[in-house]
């Protein structure tokens, strides 16, 4: 049996030194029944490019323009009713001022040497970790 694919793009978003982490609405977080901690970004439209996609929904849910840097991580993970991919992209340079969407009822700056103090998911930390190395790299910092 197939399963249809979902494919989600997601920005680790990086700015004087600090690293952009949302926290969904408690709608969703009661829904899923989740911790709530994410990134900006989500699910690619029919037909629609994915660093088309990524803009869009980082604009959605943020209000800003963002720069990508490079590909920082994939995970993929088959659901029972679909196989879910997620890249997830190192970004910088953000542009605007910053307005959630009803999407996400708290945002934070996050030092990233204070990183490890934060009640942020381990996998979260490791993602931010490995993405920062790569916009590291790629900025030549």
């Amino acid at each position: 049996m197939t399963k249809p694919y979902k494919i989600v793009a997601k920005a680790i978003l990086f700015h004087e030194g600090q690293v952009l982490i949302l926290r969904k609405s408690l709608e969703e977080r009661l829904a899923k029944d989740t911790h709530g901690w994410d990134f900006p970004g989500g699910g690619l439209e029919p037909c629609e490019p994915i660093m088309d996609a990524l803009a869009r929904e980082v604009k959605e849910e943020t209000g800003l323009e963002v720069k990508v840097v490079a590909p920082a991580y994939i995970y993929d993970e088959i659901q029972e009713e679909k196989h879910l991919i997620i890249i997830k992209f190192a970004c910088d340079q953000p542009v605007g001022d910053l307005m959630l969407s009803a999407e996400h009822d708290l945002y934070r700056w996050v030092h990233l040497d204070e990183l490890d103090e934060g009640e942020y998911p381990e996998w979260m930390k490791e993602e931010i970790r490995r993405a920062y190395r790569i916009y590291t790299d790629f900025r030549g910092l």
